[in-house]
């Protein structure tokens, strides 16, 4: 028995593709804005307005001192001159996802008869239609990771940033690192507008 199959499969592959296409892009993309400039900073002692995990708090101070060293800025204890603050979190957001779910196409059975040397042969064939795309709308949550910085001379801020990244995952010490690596490369300076950066995996 000889099996017809037309336009089974491809539909569905190329829906996954468009509806995970949000998550899994080529690179993450994150936003970043910053405002004013900062020259000569030496030192900054790390300060953490409103206490939101102690444990989250001391693993974030960690990455930032970590970055900040390799800019050749030490972290201090007692604050002086500079002060630099910060703060992160994570926003749960809600987006209308187009997903393709299949009907079973219908299969029909026929005989061809030939005749071979005489003799009349039955040939029997399937012949299964293409299944039916069927069109609805989920609701998927996703997640937007944040973490701003603002750097104090005194009482006046002189510089200030933030960063977002939008992820599938609630856990923010899953971008922390990326957060902080692409904020600290425009540290003390002025982006001008928000700005999207791509981080290449």
């Amino acid at each position: 028995m000889r099996q017809i199959t037309r336009g089974i499969g491809s539909w569905l592959v190329l829906g996954l593709l468009v509806i995970s296409s949000f998550f899994t892009g080529c690179a993450p993309k994150v936003r970043v804005s910053t405002i004013g400039t900062a020259e000569g900073v030496k030192e900054v002692c790390l300060k953490k307005e409103t206490k939101k995990n102690p444990l989250l708090d001391k693993l974030l101070e960690e990455k930032l001192k970590r970055a900040l060293l390799k800019k050749g800025i030490k972290v201090v204890k007692e604050c002086k001159e500079f002060v630099l603050t910060y703060d992160y979190g994570t926003v749960p957001e809600q987006m209308y996802v187009p997903r393709i779910t299949y009907l079973p196409g219908e299969t029909y059975t026929f005989v061809v008869h030939s005749v071979k040397d005489g003799v009349v042969v039955p040939e029997y064939y399937t012949v299964i239609t293409p299944s039916v795309p069927v069109y609805y709308t989920d609701v998927a949550t996703f997640y937007v990771h944040y973490l701003t910085l603002a750097l104090k001379k005194g009482d006046e801020i002189v510089w200030a940033g933030e960063a977002y990244v939008e992820s599938d995952k609630p856990d923010f010490r899953s971008v922390a690192d990326l957060l902080v690596e692409v904020l600290m490369q425009y540290f003390g300076k002025d982006t001008g507008k928000l700005i999207e950066v791509r981080v290449e995996k």
